[in-house]
């Protein structure tokens, strides 16, 4: 299987395997759960990321990279977590 440079291969139909807890993600980037929670709902209610049932969905790649202020033209090696 062929793989774009950049890409790691684990997306499969725009959505990504993600199995973890919101209280997970919160004490891997080290943040309080109440925080990560509102971020998450915030970020759900512009349309720039949907997590459910395991999977991690991000309908407007290029909207989520503006506004994290991410260049995705950037050579990746590796998966952010």
């Amino acid at each position: 299987m062929s793989v774009p440079p950049g890409n790691v291969g684990l997306a499969i139909d725009g959505r990504v395997r993600f199995p973890f807890t919101q209280e997970h993600l919160a004490d891997a980037i080290g943040l309080s759960l109440v925080h990560t929670n509102k971020t998450l709902k915030r970020l759900s209610a512009r349309g720039l990321f949907k997590w459910e049932h395991g999977w991690c969905m991000v309908p407007d790649l290029q909207a989520l990279a503006a506004l994290a202020k991410f260049d995705l033209n950037q050579p990746r090696r590796r998966p952010l977590i």
